[in-house]
């Protein structure tokens, strides 16, 4: 499987894409949304240009997921339903490392991502902490 990682500001319906991966996404994923934003906020949140480097993940000339470098040097990734299990977060995640060489890299996974966490340990990763909420 050929992986390829396409900059989402080079990509035409790049948003589409972005808001599709979203809507997948359950509360055992999610970190910090709370509800699906609106289109407009969507989008108006995609051009804020909020990440050092943000990726399409291309699997074999299909879009398969995103992938991000956040600016504090997070990694976060989400593939659709249909392309997980296939190996191919591992080698998005890989490739968006040799792109962005850095000393440390984090990823902050919602402990009930099983998968997420799994994909991480599985690189190397290690666990460092746990972040805990209270909202009033």
């Amino acid at each position: 499987m050929v992986i390829k990682l396409r900059n989402v500001y080079s990509v035409p319906d790049a948003e589409r894409y972005l808001y599709r991966l979203m809507e997948e996404r359950t509360d055992a994923v999610n970190i910090s949304h709370r509800a699906m934003p609106t289109w407009s906020a969507h989008v108006k949140f995609v051009r804020s240009k909020p990440y050092k480097a943000w990726y399409l993940i291309e699997a074999d000339g299909e879009i398969a997921g995103a992938t991000y470098l956040s600016k504090q040097d997070e990694i976060g990734i989400f593939l659709f339903q249909l392309y997980r299990g296939r190996g191919i977060g591992p080698k998005a995640v890989a490739a968006l490392m040799r792109r962005h060489p850095r000393r440390r890299f984090l990823a902050n996974i919602n402990p009930r991502n099983e998968g997420s966490v799994a994909m991480f340990e599985g690189m190397g990763f290690r666990h460092i902490q746990n972040t805990y909420e209270l909202e009033s």
